[in-house]
């Protein structure tokens, strides 16, 4: 930070915490299940999905989140792989707007799968 500068007017961003597979899956089965949130568009969402999750895509997080997730409760946030923006994304916006128990799972759908663990599918993919 420069000399002179007003600390206030940068706050420092909250952090969110990075889980992998195995841990997701250990939570998943735990008592203390997060809500399991899929930060992709609704379309990606209807194509594939870890089973169990919900659909509030990155853009519409300001919109929909209040609506859906309580803010203490634990919440994890994934997308299509590691390479995809959209859960950390989602993430630092639930944090933005107070939510206490966040976590990206950022391996995401690319990830789970190599894990050997089931996803679900909605819609049949045509062949050309």
């Amino acid at each position: 930070m420069r000399r002179g500068t007003d600390p206030a007017r940068y706050p420092i961003m909250k952090k969110f915490q990075n889980i992998d597979s195995a841990t997701l899956r250990e939570r998943l089965a735990s008592d203390d299940r997060p809500v399991l949130v899929n930060a992709l568009a609704r379309d990606s969402f209807d194509d594939e999905r870890i089973p169990g999750s919900i659909s509030i895509p990155a853009a519409d997080a300001l919109r929909l989140a209040g609506d859906v997730l309580a803010k203490d409760q634990p919440v994890v946030v994934y997308c299509a792989s590691r390479s995809c923006t959209a859960s950390p994304t989602l993430a630092q916006k639930l944090v933005d707007l107070g939510f206490t128990e966040v976590s990206d799972f950022e391996g995401g759908i690319a990830e789970w799968e190599r894990a050997g663990f089931a996803v679900q599918r909605s819609r049949t993919l045509a062949i050309v």
